[in-house]
């Protein structure tokens, strides 16, 4: 074969792998809000998640929802599109999708698989807990100073795209991110020194986890904070555990410009591996006014075998129902007959507007199909927000048509005691009026005889003397 032909055919086959590389990346809304729809990202799954910069049980910043891509070989291969919600909540706290593009957007997560997330019930203990003995969150911690010998128990919810998630049921040192060791530490050299374990089942802070899992990485522990310009740093120092991790969080949400941590961690093997994620690797959060990366790595092939048979089965897979969902799992299978019903007319509107383009493309360069794809999608997205925009406004009709239906409702309503008649009251008061004048006039009357009987008197007097 001649060298021209063969690079000529290298040449195409590259560029054929790189428009399949390209068509993979989901394109995705990046900003902050539910219901923003500002920059654009693109990258292996798109995701909605919360953000509260957090050190120990002090507020750094208000908690906000933040939308962006997702990255990295930490990631599971085969996501599902889905909604977490806490209990008794209608907004989700985490969303994960790459079904299409723009698929983070409110109207299309609510056509995603919901799945209910039961809060933990745990032991508090320490200054943040005030009187309570017990609390209410997403997770349970277990945190120890292990220079001042200080122990606190409590409760707390992610306060970062993934980095807690990859982190439950493990006990670190130092603390994977900022919300973890309560009030135990002032700042990242005591930092350094802390210990935290975080747990998702009821009451399993009541005591200490204790890995017994061997312990062969040897890592490097360190941490550095940035909080309104000013850097603190700890000094270097060597840790033991099952895996060695690194943590990055920068922002400009809040003072805390940026946390970066590195440490060693240890599983109890009592939790789950999340599904979307694997054992080891790296994953990126990449939003607006937020970037978070966190990296896990180990060379002990038993514990990656550990965490693989440990990995959460979605609850779609599972035919056991989660305690007191009954009510609403029949509400998330009427949801998913809903996104299977729209997807099979997708399909049927993608096919045909692939033969379409597969007509016109014939006989086009590589470089014109491209671009002739790239309008189409573009014509697309705007077509899809246009839909969403019109389905919001219809929503708000509805929400407004039955305030005002409910409003005439509680106007119109018959009381429930008859009236008194008016008639009473008006003769009650000619009554009196009547009886008023009749006083007065006695009076005057009485009155006039009273001068007269005077006035004759006084006659009678004169003619007398």
């Amino acid at each position: 074969m001649p060298k021209t032909k063969w690079r000529l055919n290298h040449s195409i086959l590259l560029l054929f792998i790189a428009q399949i590389t390209i068509s993979e990346a989901v394109k995705c809304h990046d900003c902050v809000g539910m219901d923003c729809m500002g920059s654009f990202c693109k990258g292996d799954y798109c995701m909605v998640s919360q953000y509260a910069p957090r050190w120990g049980s002090a507020r750094w910043g208000e908690s906000e929802v933040v939308k962006g891509c997702l990255n990295g070989s930490m990631l599971a291969k085969d996501i599902r599109d889905h909604c977490e919600y806490a209990e008794d909540s209608e907004e989700p706290f985490t969303c994960f999708c790459n079904g299409k593009d723009l698929c983070n957007t409110r109207g299309r997560l609510r056509k995603v698989e919901r799945e209910d997330v039961e809060l933990v019930q745990c032991v508090c203990d320490g200054a943040h807990c005030r009187n309570d003995k017990t609390c209410i969150g997403e997770l349970c911690t277990y945190v120890i100073n292990h220079v001042t010998k200080q122990v606190e128990k409590g409760c707390t919810n992610a306060s970062v795209p993934l980095i807690e998630r990859r982190a439950i049921g493990s006990c670190m040192a130092p603390p994977i991110t900022g919300a973890m060791h309560h009030t135990v530490a002032k700042d990242a050299a005591s930092l350094l020194g802390v210990e935290s374990c975080i747990c998702g089942t009821d009451y399993c802070n009541s005591e200490k986890p204790t890995p017994t899992v061997p312990e062969k990485e040897k890592c490097t522990a360190f941490v550095e904070v940035t909080t309104m310009g000013t850097t603190t740093k700890s000094k270097n120092i060597s840790c033991t555990g099952e895996y060695c991790f690194t943590a990055t969080i920068k922002s400009k949400l809040g003072i805390m410009s940026s946390y970066r941590t590195l440490g060693c961690a240890s599983f109890t093997g009592e939790d789950p591996l999340p599904e979307e994620l694997d054992p080891t690797g790296c994953a990126v959060f990449r939003s607006e006014n937020l970037e978070v990366k966190t990296c896990f790595k180990t060379s002990d092939r038993s514990a990656v075998g550990r965490a693989l048979a440990s990995k959460q089965i979605p609850e779609s897979k599972n035919s056991k129902p989660s305690k007191g969902s009954s009510g609403k799992s029949q509400k998330s299978k009427a949801k998913q007959m809903e996104v299977e019903y729209d997807n099979e007319e997708e399909e049927e509107e993608e096919e045909e507007k692939m033969e379409k383009t597969k007509g016109k493309s014939n006989g086009k360069s590589p470089k014109d199909r491209q671009k002739s794809e790239e309008k189409e999608k573009e014509k697309e997205e705007i077509k899809e927000e246009e839909e969403e925009k019109e389905e919001e406004i219809e929503e708000e009709e509805e929400k407004e048509k039955e305030e005002t239906a409910t409003k005439k409702s509680f106007i119109f309503q018959k009381p429930t005691q008859p009236p008194i008649p008016d008639d009473s009251n008006t003769t009650m008061i000619t009554v009196f009026v009547l009886i008023i004048i009749c006083i007065l006039g006695s009076g005057i009357v009485w009155k006039f005889e009273l001068h007269k009987k005077l006035k004759r008197s006084n006659y009678d007097s004169v003619a007398g003397g």
